[in-house]
């Protein structure tokens, strides 16, 4: 799976509705979307379809849009489930650059994750990679 990651200026209002706007306006289909705001910077979370022509209308737009691949993991929805998973990127040394959980769901969860190395990290999760 492929994710957008956007780092805007702090404290502009109206950031989320000007790229959701140039999205609608390119037939974008926003799939997800996360954004954050630490008043140092915004980070905004995108899957879209069709993701090229996301990408395409967010440079146009002026941001700064990153692609990047995301694995996605399905593990227990239970205390430490996500410690042993993240656990497993100790000794390979590969850093997990972001985690989200993006669904709870009947005692699952499923959880997007980006690393350092997406070759290494697909090897390690193969029990719960989707």
């Amino acid at each position: 799976m492929k994710q957008i990651t956007i780092i805007t200026a702090p404290d502009q209002p109206g950031t989320l509705a000007d790229i959701a706007e140039r999205l609608a306006q390119r037939d974008v289909n926003i799939i997800n979307i996360d954004g954050t705001d630490d008043h140092a910077h915004g980070v905004i979370l995108l899957e879209a379809e069709p993701f090229d022509e996301a990408l395409r209308a967010l440079a146009e737009g002026g941001y700064h849009a990153v692609d990047e691949d995301v694995l996605v993991i399905r593990i227990a929805d239970e205390p430490g489930a996500l410690a042993r998973v993240a656990a497993r990127f100790r000794e390979p040394r590969i850093n997990i650059n972001a985690m989200r959980i993006i669904r709870r769901d009947g005692g699952w969860a499923s959880v997007l994750l980006s690393t350092s190395d997406d070759e290494a990290a697909r090897a390690l999760l193969e029990d719960c990679l989707v």
